[in-house]
């Protein structure tokens, strides 16, 4: 074991994984540190001329330490407490270019993970009491920051589960501003062709659409639908009163020394310092603008009318060849039975 290890202390979920990478067949190329050794990203070991026999014996190992040592925590060192539209597509870049596996919405409908889609519904319903479910997500994924919602619905919670994890704020210059994007994007998302077709037709989207129900219900603290009469502008004042509140909230009960109000603007200066981080020689991100937002949608609504018209076509070409082959049956058996 020692080969996979250089200077960490192995983990339950450190030789589960290493368990997982050693008997996979053909060859182990790399392992991947998630224990104490996670904040070195760059620490992936490689492991050459290893044969099933030795493979075998590795896994059988990490499987016995495994149920002995306790299981840990996530090292999550970066919670984002910032409302979706506020940039936080923008910080997931920007985090991930210092070395941080980040979680953001985008994890979850890049992957198709109903399995988290389930866990924030339920914290959404519940107001985040299951912590132990929302910290598995982290646990199981390896995962050293998260923002955006939903994690950001959560917040509070996990700066408590995670006392030395430090806390990057995200905000729009004002709260007009936050709304003019959030309700032309992610407010109204479901409602709109093609997500709305899905929602009815595939299972994640399904469930995605109720998580974000419970979102905005949780957000509200009352029960509301983006089905609603009027969604999402009748409810315009009560949005924006509680994105005021949590960007009150966040100054309020974060220590100063924890907390990080980022204003893209300042690029990475005060986010690296912040973090203990070398400026790194690349630009600073800026990512997922409205515009952006909206060229995909588009570009999603073309696409799927294009496959909806060229799957009508077939369907009817096919239909006719059909129809013409029955008919010409019809037509020969008529003439057989007629020469009979």
């Amino acid at each position: 074991l020692g080969v996979f290890y250089k200077g960490t202390i192995p983990t339950y979920r450190h030789l589960r994984t290493t368990c997982v990478d050693a008997a996979s067949p053909p060859q182990i190329k790399e392992t991947r540190p998630i224990g104490l050794g996670a904040r070195r990203r760059n620490d992936h070991y490689h492991i050459a001329k290893m044969n099933l026999h030795s493979r075998s014996i590795i896994a059988v190992t990490a499987n016995v330490v495994a149920l002995i040592l306790p299981k840990t925590d996530a090292a999550l060192e970066i919670i984002g407490s910032g409302y979706g539209r506020t940039g936080t597509d923008t910080t997931r870049e920007a985090l991930t270019i210092l070395g941080y596996k980040t979680y953001h919405m985008r994890e979850i409908i890049d992957n198709q993970l109903l399995s988290h889609v389930e866990v924030w519904k339920e914290a959404a319903e519940t107001n985040c009491a299951n912590i132990d479910s929302i910290k598995s997500i982290f646990e199981e994924g390896g995962f050293t920051a998260a923002v955006d919602y939903p994690e950001a619905m959560c917040w509070e919670q996990l700066s408590k589960a995670y006392p030395d994890a430090k806390v990057l704020h995200t905000q729009r210059e004002s709260t007009e501003k936050w709304w003019d994007s959030a309700s032309n994007t992610i407010l109204i998302v479901h409602t709109k062709f093609p997500v709305s077709v899905f929602n009815a037709i595939f299972p994640f989207w399904n469930a995605h659409h109720a998580m974000s129900n419970a979102m905005w219900s949780n957000m509200l603290k009352r029960d509301v639908k983006d089905s609603d009469d009027g969604w999402p502008d009748v409810y315009k004042e009560e949005l924006l009163a509680r994105y005021e509140s949590n960007n009150a909230r966040v100054r309020e009960v974060v220590d100063e020394s924890r907390l990080l109000v980022q204003d893209h603007k300042d690029g990475w200066t005060k986010l690296c310092t912040f973090l203990g981080k070398d400026v790194p020689n690349v630009p600073y991100p800026h990512s997922n603008t409205r515009a952006q937002f909206r060229a995909f949608f588009r570009n999603l609504e073309l696409f799927v009318g294009c496959a909806v018209l060229v799957a009508f076509v077939v369907v009817v070409y096919l239909t006719k060849r059909v129809l013409t082959v029955i008919y010409k049956g019809e037509g020969v058996n008529k003439k057989k039975a007629k020469g009979e």
